[in-house]
């Protein structure tokens, strides 16, 4: 079963066994659209020209997150650093969007939970236990030097650092050193050096985005042109 990075990102930040959070959920609302930039940039709809995310190919990717952010993204005149467009962007339906369609695809199941005998708050606990498995392994595997990294791969390891969602894969591997490896990945000769400051960019601009909002575009900002 294919899944997009963002559902990848979502599937990793839901308790197998709770179905609740393991984040913030506006962290994981802003990790959703670096997801969906990264997703764009990977596939050249978009770059990083002078610290301003640009349309560089309108063909439509066929993901309603990614072509929704197009439209958005052409239709700018002003031009903006990727963390204003993740924290514009971020949104608690876009990421009901894609839990649906983890449950849809039978990953995920919905559970309503009753707050106080009221209030109904629902809790997404993990169906799909070996495609969970393989998507760890496949990460763990791109930590400890096993596996050949991949553009998706390296930005799924990158965004989880900064949501620090490693901490509940990957106990064992210290924190520092964590951080090394991705740096290490997004700067490696694995592919040209545009996609690494993307990837890089786009870490940072999550990471502004989570810590307080809109940063400067000289701090959350890489050019890759």
């Amino acid at each position: 079963m294919e899944l997009s990075l963002a559902e990848q990102l979502v599937l990793l930040s839901y308790d197998d066994a709770t179905g609740r959070p393991l984040v913030p959920i506006n962290h994981l609302d802003c990790g959703i659209e670096g997801a969906v930039l990264l997703s764009l940039a990977n596939a050249g709809r978009i770059a990083i020209r002078r610290g301003h995310v640009e349309v560089v190919d309108h063909t439509p990717a066929g993901d309603p997150s990614q072509d929704a952010a197009l439209v958005e993204i052409s239709e700018d005149a002003k031009g903006h650093a990727p963390d204003w467009w993740i924290y514009h962007l971020a949104s608690p339906h876009h990421r009901q969007r894609l839990v649906d369609n983890l449950v849809a695809k039978g990953v995920l199941r919905r559970d309503d939970h009753r707050v106080v005998g009221v209030f109904h708050r629902p809790r997404y606990p993990l169906v799909d236990q070996a495609l969970k498995k393989d998507l760890v392994d496949r990460i763990r595997n791109l930590v400890n030097r096993i596996a050949e990294p991949d553009r998706d791969t390296v930005s799924l390891l990158a965004l989880s650092h900064t949501m620090m969602l490693d901490r509940h894969y990957f106990p064992e591997v210290n924190h520092d050193d964590m951080r090394h490896r991705v740096m290490e990945l997004a700067e490696g000769e694995w592919a040209a050096p545009a996609v690494g400051k993307v990837i890089y960019a786009m870490n940072m601009a999550v990471m502004a985005a989570i810590t307080g909002g809109i940063a400067s575009s000289s701090t959350a900002a890489v050019s890759a042109g």
